[in-house]
């Protein structure tokens, strides 16, 4: 158990210091849906924890590790950041539950969380940055019509296809990160107790 502590805490320093670093790159240039690519790599970081500790509460408790992190560097500009890490652990925790972790569970875990980053500007916007759920809706179709080369009056056509890029990116981030840990495990860099299929 202490060692699943140990693991968890180094993980999450990592994923820390990724968000930190990749994260502050990504933030300062004009790229679209920066959170998005964040949510997803957070993904590899939650499944990891899950896979190898088998325990309950570890997508969580990398998340404090690593919103300890955000917080200490970056302060009360990493609230919102922090809110949707959180929110992502959640659902990874509640789709988990009690089972044991599966190729096809982690996936679905993965695209219904990492979802979420379309809905997190509806609630981020109005309370940290003081706009209105029209404002997140209006950003939000504008940054779709340029992406995908279509008018802004296509809003609800643009937020299908955006809902449908988190899903496609959160299920193949839990898929491969599945994949890569099983991996591990066979060239014996991990051990486990127990099926893990």
């Amino acid at each position: 158990m202490r060692k699943n502590y140990i693991f968890l805490a180094i993980l999450g320093s990592v994923w820390g210091i990724v968000e930190l670093q990749l994260g502050t790159l990504l933030h300062s240039t004009t790229l679209p849906f920066v959170g998005l690519v964040m949510m997803a790599l957070g993904i590899f970081f939650q499944t990891t924890a899950r896979y190898v500790t088998r325990m309950r509460g570890s997508a969580l408790l990398v998340a404090v590790v690593v919103s300890f992190l955000k917080l200490l560097f970056i302060g009360g500009i990493a609230f919102s950041t922090v809110f949707a890490i959180f929110v992502q652990s959640g659902i990874l925790e509640f789709i988990y539950a009690k089972r044991e972790p599966s190729r096809l569970r982690m996936s679905f875990a993965g695209a219904v969380s990492v979802s979420y980053a379309l809905v997190h500007p509806f609630f981020s916007m109005p309370v940290f940055m003081g706009l209105t759920v029209f404002d997140a809706y209006d950003r939000i179709t504008r940054a779709g019509s340029l992406l995908f080369a279509l008018p802004n009056e296509s809003g609800l056509i643009i937020l299908a296809l955006l809902l449908f890029v988190p899903l496609s990116m959160g299920f193949a981030a839990g898929i491969l990160t599945f994949n890569a840990m099983k991996r591990m495990r066979r060239l014996g860099f991990i051990r486990l107790s127990g099926r893990n299929e």
